[in-house]
């Protein structure tokens, strides 16, 4: 399982926290929490301006970087999944 599809799985996920149901979202629709995105980080599968890789390349993302790797719009630099967004 790749970076991205444990991030998505963690944020969808429903956690029981001191007792309460904690619901982080994830259900899509009106108010869902956007998995594409987290501050500068956008995911692998938005346009973005990375440039780690050649576009025509089998491996690159449509984020501009390859391997799972997220596209930081602010320095234009590939980073790893984040592991929390705030």
């Amino acid at each position: 399982m790749n970076a991205l599809a444990v991030l998505v799985a963690v944020l969808s996920a429903t956690l029981v926290a001191c007792g309460t149901d904690v619901d982080l979202g994830g259900g899509g629709g009106e108010g869902g929490l956007d998995v594409t995105k987290c501050g500068d980080l956008v995911a692998p599968s938005v346009d973005a301006g990375c440039r780690a890789c050649s576009r025509d390349a089998s491996d690159c993302q449509a984020n501009g970087c390859y391997g799972g790797y997220w596209c930081d719009t602010t320095s234009v630099d590939c980073h790893s999944a984040p592991l929390t967004c705030p």
